[in-house]
């Protein structure tokens, strides 16, 4: 196992396919914006696919499997899976990205914005989900749409520039000890919850 993460800047292009271009393209801006303030990485959306090493698909459910497959090789959805991400990566450094959403499934389910969410964090390099973590976007057990303050740490942690794509377990455990440490004593641990909060998303949906 090996830290996985971004050198390259993050290029998104969105591939609408359904209606409301408008507010998917709001929500979306809002996310990435957020994600670059608290990585300190380049991320933006750009307007052309040759442009782009991130695609995010927004389509209708119907086309999702015959879609996904085209563009990952014939890859099979699991079973009860709602939203998808794919990443690409080269001794550790993620060179392309792939996220997939059924916007009418998504929307049936109240899941829209966290699938918006999520699957655009997760591609930064926190592919897995895990009960151990709570609050967070990254536990199916949370009820969580935005990101939570430990979400917000854990992403400062990865892009620390300290921690470099390639790392194994115990180069990552040495020196993650030690950002940590400073993020503590900065108080961005003891603020994280209040910080993560003054993202654009939690005012466009009300939350602040």
């Amino acid at each position: 196992m090996i830290l996985r993460k971004w050198r390259q800047p993050l290029q998104v292009y969105v591939d609408h396919q359904v209606g409301d271009r408008a507010l998917h393209e709001q929500l979306i801006d809002a996310h990435l914006q957020q994600l670059a303030q608290i990585t300190g990485h380049r991320i933006q959306r750009v307007g052309a696919k040759a442009d782009a090493n991130v695609e995010l698909l927004l389509l209708r459910q119907q086309d999702l499997v015959p879609v996904w497959q085209s563009r990952t090789d014939g890859e099979r959805i699991p079973q009860g899976t709602l939203c998808l991400a794919r990443i690409w990566t080269r001794d550790g450094e993620i060179r392309r990205a792939l996220v997939a959403i059924p916007v009418d499934q998504a929307s049936l389910h109240g899941k829209l914005v966290s699938c918006i969410v999520e699957e655009l964090t997760q591609i930064l390099g926190l592919p897995n989900d895990s009960e151990r973590v709570f609050p967070s976007i990254f536990n199916d057990r949370s009820t969580d749409q935005l990101l939570s303050g430990l979400d917000l740490i854990l992403l400062k942690l990865l892009y620390d520039p300290r921690l470099q794509p390639g790392m194994g377990v115990e180069q990552v455990r040495g020196i993650g000890k030690g950002v940590v440490d400073e993020l503590a004593r900065s108080g961005v641990i003891a603020n994280a919850a209040r910080q993560v909060r003054t993202g654009e998303l939690y005012r466009l949906l009300g939350y602040r």
